[in-house]
């Protein structure tokens, strides 16, 4: 696999494509924006449009026969929306408050259903918008690993979720290893995580989904830390990809060396915001640096989306200004 985009690094180049925040457009060969022409030095450089709005003629229709994803920043907190070929729409994980997703799926994706909805595990910054997303979205299915948790917000999603199934209108799946998920148009997801028995801490319970389409593939690895990366290891699940989401923002405690080597990725994506943990921890960068990857974060309010044809793939970074 191949990323056959043109990196638009450039001063003259992001100032042409509006981005009026330091950031990086890899699209197709030539630079070609889906439905235009190639990005000339000089277009658009007077009253440029900020960059959410290039996202969205960019690609308008998402890019139809295309696998998207956009990992979304949302702060200290984790939520990717992820478009597949067949036009189905997955989340996982939906932030740490409404806010932080519905506007978005609403009013800029113009999003109504939502196929496939990801709880990785219930913790605030993982769950804090799903209350707000069952009830502002028809939602087909609900993934959960069915952790205990005595969080009030999670009781609330669960009764909300209880209500749908009761009603006819959802499903509720207890997430497991092994379990497949046929997201349209070629694209799959597999569950690589958890198992049975749950451990005990709700980060190593985390849902892990492998995302694929044709060559390429992509890894969201929730918040499990190394005790549940080696158990995944030691099952044999395969955990190659081309894009990883880094488990628990980045943190030290996570992105073991052994993991990072059988994930192989060519970019590892992090959702972070400011906070006072210490993430992204400094060594999980160099260990995922060492491993290969390009790495990208959220933590200066960054969209960063990837896209791919099932053979070749593209990356767009950039903040609205």
């Amino acid at each position: 696999m191949r990323r056959v985009s043109l990196s638009a690094r450039s001063p003259a180049v992001a100032l042409a494509l509006g981005i009026t925040v330091a950031a990086s457009l890899l699209l197709g060969a030539g630079c070609l924006l889906p439905g235009g022409g190639p990005v000339s030095g000089d277009a658009g450089l007077l009253e440029s449009p900020p960059f959410s709005e290039l996202l969205d003629t960019a690609f308008r229709d998402e890019l139809p026969g295309r696998l998207v994803i956009y990992f979304l920043a949302t702060g200290q907190s984790d939520a990717t929306y992820i478009r597949t070929p067949g036009g189905k729409v997955v989340l996982i994980d939906t932030g740490d408050d409404p806010s932080d997703v519905v506007p978005f799926l609403r009013d800029r994706k113009k999003v109504t259903k939502i196929d496939v909805l990801v709880l990785t595990h219930p913790h605030q910054d993982h769950i804090g918008g799903a209350l707000g997303i069952l009830e502002s979205f028809d939602v087909g299915a609900l993934y959960d690993p069915g952790f205990e948790s005595t969080s009030p917000v999670y009781a609330e999603v669960l009764a909300k979720a209880l209500d749908l199934v009761e009603s006819g209108r959802l499903a509720y799946v207890t997430g497991r290893a092994g379990l497949t998920v046929d997201l349209g148009g070629g694209a799959a997801a597999r569950l690589v995580h958890p198992v049975d028995p749950l451990d005990n801490e709700a980060n190593n319970a985390s849902v892990v989904a492998r995302v694929t389409f044709g060559s390429f593939s992509a890894l969201f690895a929730g918040d499990v830390e190394a005790e549940a990366e080696m158990e995944i290891l030691d099952r044999g699940e395969d955990v190659s990809a081309t894009v990883l989401k880094v488990a628990h923002h980045g943190s030290g405690g996570s992105s073991t060396g052994e993991f990072l080597a059988a994930v192989g990725m060519d970019v590892a994506v992090i959702e972070v915001g400011p906070n006072s943990f210490g993430h992204p921890s400094p060594a999980a960068v160099a260990r995922l640096e060492s491993a290969g990857a390009e790495v990208f974060s959220t933590l200066d309010g960054s969209v960063i989306i990837v896209h791919s044809d099932g053979r070749d793939w593209g990356l767009l970074v950039g903040q609205d200004g």
